[in-house]
């Protein structure tokens, strides 16, 4: 689960003076949640406040329950206001009042199924890629046709088409502040084939990597500041753009094929990616170092054997959860050399560890996405499926059937639909039944 920004702040407002020591730190925890809880392993108790505090309500959120079906959150504020005078507890109550609303609410969305709301037709061709303008009212779609529709997601309606791309457009993102969509192409000759659109306007604000042959930009996405963009390319390279100036700040390279996902997670401190030689980069992509190497060597030599080692299969798509703890990624069901692999893998964030294996699919997979506001990820494949999950239990929740191969998939900002991009040119809308 998670809960908002807004009662973070409240939040942090009202355990700053009570958690000022490691031992009020410690003894809160310890009675609310008992002296056993892992938590007290993972969270540095002697950092400076907001910091822990924020570790904190992240560790207590993502157990969810104490072993009494009770928020651990909750219980934490409980305990705190035994401690409190009548106008603290008042507070406390009212933030008691509005998580277990905002958990609650959450747990249904969990809980609910998604049904087919709507199926969008415009393309000529397959669907390659889809995104949803960060108010959640807008959707762009690129496809196979060399063009980018933009939807009122509510209603359905076309609002416009887009056209300067003389190839596929296989990826689509939002800039942070809805204003801008980047897109990029297979290909393009005497031109960049990065465009920067003013979503307002549909005419193409910039473009970016202008060469007389431009190849293959697989992906797009930006930072979450809406300062620079990231593109992962053909040449296995990942290339990061300063947009105010359109000059190319920085290009990490690691990956022995094509970059295919690029993804930041949500406040900007680390770049994942994902290529066709199956490794998955986590990087510091403000310096350039290449944190940690998933899925493949990470020595020199052990990733340069690797690239011509397709025996694992290609990684097609990474995400990162909201939290930042855990990444999801998708892939080829089968290596070069006739292997079966688990199209699904999850990996935790901090030790590169491998998590769990969700096992549903029975062909590759293309597309994952998690929700923002509930335990679950979204994916889709080539067994023409989109299948949900609970990601901490790994149990399937719902198979949907769009009745085609799945490309792209995304949820609306508050997840309550799922938007899925397929190779019949269809674009499926899907939303939480009540």
């Amino acid at each position: 689960m998670a809960i908002s920004n807004n009662i973070i702040q409240k939040l942090l407002r009202l355990l700053r003076p009570l958690m000022q020591s490691e031992s009020q730190r410690k003894g809160y925890l310890m009675r609310s949640l008992g002296m056993n809880t892992p938590i007290l392993n993972r969270l540095v108790f002697n950092q400076p406040v907001d910091d822990f505090i924020t570790d904190m309500l992240r560790e207590l959120v993502a157990l969810s329950e104490t072993t009494t079906g009770k928020p651990a959150l909750c219980a934490l504020l409980e305990a705190i206001r035994e401690d409190v005078g009548e106008d603290v507890k008042v507070g406390i109550d009212e933030l008691l009042q509005q998580i277990k609303k905002e958990l609650t609410e959450q747990k249904k969305q969990v809980d609910g199924c998604y049904i087919s709301i709507k199926t969008l037709n415009g393309h000529l061709e397959s669907v390659l890629s889809v995104a949803i303008s960060p108010n959640g009212k807008m959707l762009a779609s690129g496809s196979r046709d060399h063009t980018i529709k933009l939807w009122n997601l509510t209603t359905g309606e076309l609002l416009t088409t887009l056209t300067g791309h003389s190839s596929p457009v296989l990826t689509v993102d939002f800039s942070p502040d809805g204003q801008t969509l980047a897109s990029a192409s297979n290909m393009e000759f005497q031109n960049g084939n990065i465009k920067l659109w003013d979503v307002r306007t549909g005419r193409v604000r910039q473009t970016l990597g202008s060469s007389l042959v431009a190849l293959r930009t697989c992906c797009v996405t930006f930072s979450p500041d809406g300062q620079t963009l990231a593109t992962g390319h053909f040449d296995a390279a990942i290339r990061l753009w300063h947009l105010r100036s359109g000059k190319e700040l920085r290009t990490l390279r690691g990956h022995g094929w094509d970059v295919t996902s690029v993804t930041f997670n949500r406040d900007g401190k680390f770049l994942v990616s994902g290529g066709i030689d199956g490794a998955i980069m986590i990087w510091n992509w403000r310096n350039g170092e290449r944190i940690r190497t998933l899925n493949r060597p990470s020595d020199f030599f052990g990733s340069m054997v690797s690239w011509f080692d397709r025996s694992v299969g290609s990684i097609r798509s990474v995400a990162i959860s909201p939290d930042g703890q855990i990444i999801a990624s998708g892939g080829t069901s089968v290596g070069d050399n006739g292997v079966s692999n688990p199209p699904i893998k999850l990996w935790n964030t901090n030790t590169g560890e491998e998590i769990r294996i969700l096992t549903g699919h029975i062909a590759s997979v293309n597309a994952i996405a998690f929700s923002s506001t509930a335990k679950i990820i979204a994916s889709g494949g080539e067994d023409n499926t989109i299948q949900i999950w609970n990601y901490q239990t790994g149990e399937l929740i719902q198979i949907l059937e769009p009745q085609s191969l799945v490309n792209s998939l995304v949820f609306s900002p508050h997840a309550k639909i799922l938007v899925s991009g397929t190779d019949d040119s269809k674009i499926g809308v899907w939303g939480i039944s009540s």
